[in-house]
C-alpha cells in the first residue's frame, strides 16, 4: 500500500476504535446494574423463574423485568438458597479441615 493510503486507512481505524469504545464504555458500566435477561421494551427473556419477573398485564405468558437496577440482580438466580447455605459451610468445613491438615504437615499444633 501506498503511504497516502496507509495512513488514510489508519485514520480510518482509529475513527472506529473510537467510535466503539464510547460503545463498549457504556456496555461496561450498564452491565454492572443491568440484568442481562431484560430486553430493549422491559420484558424478561429468562428461560427461568426469577423474583424479579412480574405478569404483564392480562398475558400470562409476557413477562416483564421488575428490577430497577439499584441492587445486585444476580441474587435474584438463586432458586435455591439453603442449598447454597449448605454448600457454603461443607466448602468452609472443608477448608478448616484442610488447614488443620496442613498444620499437622509443617509440625504446627492442629487447630480445633
Amino acid at each position: 500500500m501506498a503511504n497516502e493510503d496507509q495512513q488514510a486507512f489508519q485514520e480510518r481505524l482509529d475513527r472506529i476504535a473510537r467510535m466503539f469504545a464510547g460503545i463498549v464504555s457504556h456496555a461496561e458500566v450498564s452491565s454492572r446494574t443491568r440484568c442481562p435477561y431484560r430486553d430493549r421494551h422491559d420484558l424478561c427473556t429468562a428461560l427461568f423463574r426469577c423474583r424479579n419477573q412480574i405478569q404483564a398485564g392480562s398475558e400470562p405468558d409476557l413477562l416483564t423485568c421488575g428490577h430497577d437496577g439499584t441492587f445486585d440482580y444476580r441474587t435474584a438466580w438463586e432458586s435455591r438458597p439453603r442449598a447454597r447455605e449448605r454448600a457454603s459451610a461443607k466448602i468452609s468445613a472443608i477448608q478448616e479441615e484442610a488447614a488443620a491438615r496442613r498444620g499437622d504437615q509443617t509440625g504446627e499444633e492442629p487447630q480445633a
